[in-house]
């Protein structure tokens, strides 16, 4: 005879839920104020917060926002640092380009274009109708204000089949976030970007990866080095067994995510699907001042509407 399935139990408020409540919101404000979230508003958090109308809705929310990581724009500034004095130097140490091992980026990203080519380049990570507001075109933005890469070696991923006949031999993509791998794939399929991986010395190296995306980038391609400075494991998609989010000795994972599935149908939220708990089900709460990646859960950033106010901009 078969066994039924237990019932999940539904979400529920603990026992000291109306107390972290207001621990996470006064912890929330105190992130704005003092300039750790610049960018990010109290008043656009107190209408996100008017989503949320049950105590039960209330302590999901909080559970949301007490897991939120917002890199304001001088986090992404530090973590562009990473990459250039850390990252791609280790990448480089183990792992040689033609140039050997590339120690100093930075010195020989600012040279003058009237001087000697490096001979390698910065690849942004875009399509030819992006918008200059794409997050890989603002990377490079910081780059040049910030760290004074010098334009000339920042090119579109449409030059670098020419740049390679020209003699470059190291390209590193440059983006913000790599979730599922899917938009990575896709530029690679409309620049035929796939026959210079093999012939030069190709790494993306995003400021964060999912570990999803990092493996099917690897098995896809695998002359293509993947380096992210920071690496998001399973434990950061919200709803995974591997989840502390919901770690009160009441909820589990499960439950949360049937209570989320009701909670987003109830507002309007049209995504079907995995979509609903961020493209790909990556179910992230991880973004920055700039915009925040749709991998994440679309009740931090889906469009303002009768039923809904966002907390975050695509």
């Amino acid at each position: 005879m078969s066994v039924p399935p237990l019932a999940v139990p539904a979400f529920a408020l603990p026992h000291n839920g109306l107390t972290y409540i207001e621990e996470v919101l006064g912890r929330c404000r105190d992130l704005i104020q003092c300039g750790v979230w610049a960018g990010l508003h109290a008043a656009r958090l107190r209408r996100w917060l008017t989503n949320f109308r049950t105590d039960e809705e209330k302590y999901f929310a909080a559970c949301i926002l007490d897991n939120l990581i917002y890199r304001s724009e001088q986090q992404t500034v530090s973590l562009i640092r990473q990459l250039l004095q850390r990252t791609l130097a280790d990448l480089t140490r183990q792992d040689p380009t033609p140039l050997g091992a590339v120690r100093d980026w930075l010195t020989l990203l600012r040279t003058d274009p009237r001087g000697t080519d490096p001979r390698l380049r910065l690849v942004a990570l875009v399509q030819r109708d992006d918008p200059p507001t794409k997050s890989a075109h603002v990377i490079a933005r910081l780059m040049k204000r910030y760290l004074h890469i010098n334009e000339s070696w920042i090119i579109t991923p449409w030059s670098v089949s020419p740049s390679a006949k020209k003699g470059t031999q190291v390209f590193v993509y440059i983006d913000d976030f790599l979730g599922t791998g899917d938009q990575f794939s896709e530029i690679v399929g409309l620049e035929k970007l796939g026959p210079t991986f093999d012939a030069t010395y190709s790494a993306y190296a995003p400021l964060a990866a999912h570990v999803r995306g990092i493996t099917t980038l690897r098995n896809s391609y695998p002359h293509l080095r993947v380096a992210p400075v920071e690496v998001l494991s399973e434990d950061y998609s919200l709803f995974s067994p591997k989840s502390l989010t919901f770690d009160d000795g009441v909820n589990t994972p499960e439950a949360a995510e049937r209570f989320y599935s009701a909670l987003v149908a109830s507002r309007g939220i049209t995504l079907y699907g995995c979509d609903r708990r961020g493209y790909g089900g990556l179910e992230l709460a991880y973004t920055f001042s700039h915009g925040v990646a749709d991998n994440c859960l679309p009740i931090l950033w889906y469009p303002h509407s009768a039923d809904w106010q966002p907390l975050l901009d695509r």
